[in-house]
């Protein structure tokens, strides 16, 4: 799960400056900032359970209003395990506010490995040897429930497969629960620098599947969130191993058999595992179609006329832009033919291979099918698992902290809350000012991001779900989304 328009959290190391190089107005900014961290510290030690919120609605924006009340806190939910969730906004903004003071403060607010990653490597951030031996040890701990957690993800999502067969498409759904059951866990690179680490893509909380290695990867700072978080999420990542790109595929031992224009490495040929399974034989079909019907998510797919049609408005205004100009080294026009042989290489592409790999993004340029059905299998997942769940409250807490991630990362009222806040104590911070203006076209993209807005993956697909429904305590009649059926 790539989360979309996270920018990785600003590490200020730098030490303190001279106070007679701070000015008055920069004096007051660091002390209203050391405040603010102050404050952070006392809310993120404060111990006690978080009652799951309610809301009649079950709708994510009306959980978000729920938790908009704590966007000052350090966390903004822990469930009966004590299991916490950032809350990244407000994490994200005092780092660009620190940033803002010239690196004044060289130790992050609060000691927290889970949610500043390089506390796990570096020893002068995790505040001494011994601190960091411990940090190192929590990791390895919280390794092994993740660990657990991944088989537990995969046998629901089998059971749900499993659920799914009938004579007709048997051989169909077997390949699908072998390539499940095929799929490896890849640690994160926690061994090295933090850096390395980023860019493993591990700047935020996250995890991914890659159908190059099939294998899925999970970030450490994912691992202290709740268990049902984690649950969803790694469903969510073994339905990318039978999405409908993913299906499109020959399985050989060490992973997808990718066609040319995916790959970038070319590799020695390996006999086929799993055989792609084409969209007509595709047990799942009604359920891809579903997600792109208005009832549901309305996933759109970008049909080959409009991806041609980009490709020449883009060519043309390359050639408009650059004109006549002339390279002064080279002597020639600067849209060259091998400038024109690139377009029509494109356009090739997408001639030959639309019809097989529209739900690709590597075509459409968009993945939102592929999260759509990697949600669907997630949903399905997680209600086998809630039925399971004798107790009530019990239920209703799973259901809830399934999706605390994106509550801890994506709710509109909390990241307004936490703007609010954070304006009071810095008034003018041009890094502050241009990440809010990165988020904001973010959320106005074309369509071409590669995650759909998180609010409609959890209301349109997860909250669509009656057992889900159910568990949360939802009142009818809220949710107009339609549940996707094979």
């Amino acid at each position: 799960m790539k989360f979309m328009g996270f920018v990785a959290i600003v590490l200020v190391t730098s030490s303190l400056q001279a106070q007679e190089a701070v000015s008055p107005a920069m004096r007051e900014t660091i002390d209203k900032i050391t405040k603010m961290r102050e404050t952070l510290k006392v809310s993120a030690d404060r111990s006690g359970v978080c009652e799951t919120p309610q809301s009649p609605s079950c709708t994510f924006e009306g959980y978000c209003g729920k938790l908009a009340g704590k966007a000052q806190d350090f966390y903004l939910y822990q469930d009966s395990d004590g299991r916490k969730v950032p809350n990244m906004a407000m994490i994200g903004n005092l780092s660009f506010a620190e940033h803002c003071a010239k690196g004044t403060f060289p130790q992050t607010a609060v000691q927290d490995p889970f949610v500043y990653a390089n506390q796990f490597m570096d020893e002068k951030a995790a505040g001494g040897k011994e601190q960091l031996q411990r940090n190192k040890e929590r990791l390895k701990k919280e390794t092994a429930r993740t660990l657990k957690v991944v088989e537990d993800a995969r046998s629901h999502v089998v059971k749900s497969l499993e659920a799914q067969k009938t004579s007709a498409n048997a051989k169909q759904i077997d390949n699908m629960i072998a390539r499940v059951k095929a799929i490896k866990y890849r640690e994160a690179k926690t061994d090295g620098q933090y850096m390395d680490l980023v860019a493993d893509g591990c700047e935020s909380p996250n995890a991914y599947y890659s159908s190059e290695t099939n294998t899925i990867t999970v970030c450490p700072q994912m691992m202290n969130l709740p268990e049902a978080s984690l649950f969803a999420t790694l469903a969510h990542e073994f339905g990318h191993g039978i999405d409908p790109c993913a299906m499109e595929m020959d399985f050989g031992k060490e992973g997808a058999k990718l066609p040319d224009f995916m790959s970038l490495v070319v590799k020695p040929n390996q006999p086929t595992v799993n055989p792609a399974v084409r969209m007509a034989q595709n047990p799942f079909k009604n359920v891809i179609s579903c997600l792109q019907s208005p009832q549901s998510i309305e996933v759109s797919i970008p049909t080959k006329d409009a991806l041609l049609r980009e490709i020449n408005e883009f060519e043309d205004g390359l050639k408009a832009e650059v004109g006549g100009e002339i390279d002064e080294e080279t002597g020639e026009a600067k849209a060259t033919d091998a400038t024109d042989a690139r377009f029509e290489d494109s356009r090739q592409n997408i001639e030959k291979n639309y019809e097989r790999y529209k739900y690709c993004s590597e075509i459409t340029g968009t993945g939102h099918i592929q999260e759509a059905f990697s949600d669907w299998i997630s949903a399905q997942a997680l209600t086998s698992k809630i039925s399971g769940i004798q107790d009530s409250a019990k239920a209703r807490e799973f259901a809830f902290a399934s999706q605390t991630m994106f509550y801890g990362m994506a709710c509109e009222n909390v990241q307004q809350a936490v703007d609010s806040r954070m304006d009071q104590f810095v008034e003018a911070c041009p890094q502050l000012e241009e990440i809010r203006a990165y988020m904001e076209d973010m959320k106005h993209s074309d369509g071409h991001s590669s995650h759909p807005d998180a609010n409609r993956r959890i209301n349109r697909i997860y909250y669509a779900k009656p057992e889900i429904q159910k568990a949360l305590g939802c009142e009818s009649g809220h949710n107009d989304a339609q549940e996707c059926k094979p």
